[in-house]
């Protein structure tokens, strides 16, 4: 009877958690929609004379600007809001600007609404971790955020193969774009406040002690039992903004962030156009090129995920290292290779996409689940995300504005260049933790032996 009963509260926690696994999974893909559509957009916007090419680099800014300053304000508007019905709100005000964009008339209009889609923006991935934190134990959460982060390149693969549909018919107007994608998140904030569980229920908890005690005996990633009633009372207490991000390694993550965040929305936002304006494809076959970015950004970050957990017993900063070595390596030759002709530009495109996919979803979400759950203060979590994801962001709005600066001055081949640099610079910052975390990992791998 004993055994039956513990076999059907397992099934039971893991239905509930691949239940919310694919629900956040679909409604990230749907964030996607409400965020890319304007970098899809770009160079038929300025092909149109929507907007100028530095009326569309201030866009960018004033977007990663305001996106980066919501980052850090995901704890206090999760205490506020919560992480299910704060998911809610981003999704109407993202809808609301998204729709602005793609109807109003107004330049200036488009330029607020978009600007203010940033705060809504930000604050979606802080929330969706604090739902699968709560759901997923530590112990299995890098194969878990590993496999979920792929929906960021799905999203960007998606988002790009309907921008190519839309922008190559002679049906549809760029608007499009814009409007049917706010319609696609206000049916998400709907499924959303109607079945989303933010955490699971207090049964559900206890079960999901007695797996993560049992993936434990694998991971050797944790503590010993004994440990476990001190962690959770030392949790509970709120930490200020200040103590959470000065937790150890939390400056690091965030530094590396900085970095890594810049070069993959620099590729994302300005691959389209380099494609178009250097390399003279069309705006829609453009479009569709850059999409293996994406592509090969989704195995690169499960490729992180399983070699982490798999090989590393969860400690994914040290995949992290390699990843960034390669990112910058492929970044550099990226313009050359491309000018061969496009099976070369397809190949170390997606390079790029494969090897800065992992630090990028890694040090946005489960590194900062490792800095707190190693502080033992896995109840920051939201708060450390925040911070990262801020930190990165800051990176980020150079994104908009810096490209152009920096190809008008010395040249494509030189940006490529700069991106190279970022990637080692990430790599230098997370170098002392990774190192740290390899030879925890070396120890421990000689016990087991």
């Amino acid at each position: 009877m004993a055994p039956k009963k513990k076999a059907s509260e397992e099934a039971s926690l893991n239905s509930g958690q691949l239940f919310v696994f694919l629900l956040t999974y679909v409604a990230y893909i749907v964030v996607y929609f409400t965020r890319k559509p304007f970098s899809v957009a770009k160079a038929t916007l300025k092909d149109h004379q929507v907007h100028t090419e530095g009326e569309l680099g201030g866009i960018d800014t004033a977007f990663l600007f305001s996106y980066a300053l919501a980052q850090f304000t995901a704890g206090t508007m999760e205490s506020v809001f919560g992480a299910r019905y704060g998911l809610v709100l981003c999704f109407v005000g993202t809808a609301l600007c998204c729709y602005t964009f793609g109807s109003s008339e107004s330049k200036e209009l488009r330029t607020i609404g978009w600007t203010i889609n940033g705060i809504f923006q930000a604050l979606f991935f802080p929330f969706i971790m604090s739902i699968l934190n709560a759901w997923f134990p530590p112990s299995s959460r890098g194969r878990a955020l590993g496999l979920w982060t792929t929906c960021q390149q799905v999203g960007g693969f998606l988002t790009s193969a309907f921008g190519s549909y839309i922008l190559a018919s002679d049906d549809f107007t760029w608007n499009v774009l814009f409007t049917w994608s706010a319609y696609g998140a206000l049916a998400l904030a709907t499924i959303c406040l109607l079945v989303l569980k933010a955490k699971p229920d207090k049964a559900d908890v206890q079960k999901t002690r007695r797996s993560e005690r049992l993936i434990n005996k694998y991971a050797n990633r944790f503590d010993d039992k004994s440990n476990d009633t001190k962690k959770g009372s030392s949790s509970k207490a709120k930490l200020s903004f200040c103590n959470v991000l000065l937790l150890p390694n939390m400056l690091n993550v965030g530094g590396a962030y900085f970095c890594i965040k810049l070069v993959r929305y620099i590729f994302l936002g300005w691959l389209p156009f380099y494609l178009t304006e250097v390399l003279k494809y069309g705006a829609a076959d453009a479009v569709l090129l850059a999409s293996i970015f994406d592509v090969a950004g989704a195995v690169g970050s499960i490729a992180c995920g399983f070699i982490s957990d798999k090989i590393f017993g969860g400690r994914s900063i040290v995949v992290l290292i390699p990843m960034c070595f390669f990112t910058a390596y492929f970044a550099t030759i990226y313009p050359h290779a491309a000018s061969y002709g496009r099976y070369y530009n397809m190949a170390i495109m997606a390079g790029v996409g494969l090897c800065v996919a992992g630090p990028d979803s890694v040090l946005g979400g489960a590194a900062c689940a490792e800095v707190c759950d190693q502080a033992k203060k896995p109840g920051a979590v939201t708060s450390a995300t925040g911070i990262a994801n801020g930190m990165g962001s800051v990176g980020a709005i150079a994104s908009g504005m810096l490209p152009i600066l920096i190809k008008e001055r010395y040249g494509w081949d030189m940006l490529f260049y700069f991106l190279g640099g970022l990637s080692l610079t990430g790599m230098l910052c997370i170098c002392p933790m990774a190192l740290h975390a390899f030879e925890e990992w070396r120890i421990s791998d000689k016990k087991e032996k």
